[in-house]
């Protein structure tokens, strides 16, 4: 019984901080132009190289001081945070 109860509170936790950790940073859908016009010009820029194909879409990195952005087309799949 002890257990359920503390991973109850775990699960009500999480959602709090990973929302709350997060909160600086792009998040999953953002466009290119939205990411651009918030956190300005990244500091490099990286592409895959390769042939485009929809199933293979061309990969985009927005490197920034603490952080890179991964796109797929126009629109953020993820962000990596750095320390």
């Amino acid at each position: 019984m002890r257990l359920s109860k503390w991973f109850a509170s775990l699960l009500l936790c999480v959602p709090f901080i990973a929302t709350s950790a997060f909160a600086d940073y792009p998040t999953r859908g953002m466009k290119m132009s939205t990411v651009k016009a918030q956190y300005g010009e990244p500091q490099s820029v990286r592409q895959s190289a390769g042939k485009v194909k929809k199933q293979w879409p061309r990969i985009t990195v927005w490197n920034y001081g603490s952080f890179s952005v991964y796109f797929e087309r126009k629109t953020v799949l993820h962000t990596v945070v750095r320390k």
